[in-house]
């Protein structure tokens, strides 16, 4: 679930803070150069450290599980890649400087859209996306909220989960099938859930909720000056790495 971490990246608009996402990750598609990507990647991972509020103990906990897939996608595509310029070859392997090079761009890549994605989830707050999404993007409120009630209801469903494998296993049932066990769980799972939107559906009408626009908020977000400032600079910043690394 989205919660702010309370930095100063929290207080970014978080529609502002979704659009400059999105496109740091299109900028971010269009290398096909190592050196730029991983540039841009400690461009990230500086934004994180500085206005972030990321600490040395966060990124270890949050980015090292991906290093296994790093090695994984880079052997991938340097083992079976193709390219004119051997490098290593035996059995089936074989490594070749093209190769190489993309596959050091394929894993750096996948690093940086996980360090967008964590600069985006760790420092933003699902009520004030919501709300965002409404007042900005003008999305219904009949979908915001509806996201921000499945959203919600996450957890709940991790923890009827927990509960019934518990049940299931005082009762001394083993599970002898993936299919059988997935029936075991869906079906309550499934029927909790159907109970609790209804109660939910009912509680918001029995509120005054019918979904239009025109109704009143108690907060109303907005867009400043300091989040213009983020989309401009951090835009302009990846651009200029990009065109001096690229070119050198």
């Amino acid at each position: 679930m989205l919660k702010s971490n309370q930095s100063y990246l929290s207080v970014i608009n978080p529609s502002v803070k979704l659009v400059t996402h999105i496109l740091l990750m299109i900028m971010l598609m269009s290398l096909d150069d190592p050196l730029t990507t991983f540039c841009l990647w400690i461009f990230f991972l500086i934004i994180g450290i500085s206005i972030g509020g990321w600490h040395l103990t966060y990124l270890l906990k949050v980015l090292l599980p991906y290093t296994f897939f790093f090695v994984l996608i880079f052997w991938m595509m340097a083992a079976f890649g193709k390219g004119e310029n051997v490098l290593f070859h035996w059995a089936w392997f074989r490594v070749t400087e093209e190769s190489v090079r993309n596959g050091l761009n394929i894993s750096l890549r996948m690093l940086g859209f996980v360090t967008i994605g964590l600069l985006f989830t760790s420092t933003t707050d699902l009520n004030k996306l919501m709300m965002s999404l409404i007042h900005q993007f003008k999305m219904s409120p009949k979908w915001a909220y509806g996201f921000l009630a499945g959203f919600r209801c996450i957890p709940l469903f991790q923890e009827e989960l927990s509960q019934i494998k518990a049940a299931h296993r005082i009762r001394g049932y083993r599970n002898y099938g993936s299919w059988k066990a997935f029936s075991r769980y869906a079906v309550p799972l499934l029927t909790t859930a159907i109970r609790r939107s209804e109660r939910m559906a009912i509680a918001m009408v029995a509120r005054g909720f019918t979904g239009t626009r025109e109704r009143t908020y108690y907060v109303n977000p907005t867009v400043s000056k300091w989040d213009y400032g983020y989309l401009i600079s951090t835009l302009l910043i990846a651009g200029v790495i990009i065109f001096f690394v690229g070119s050198y």
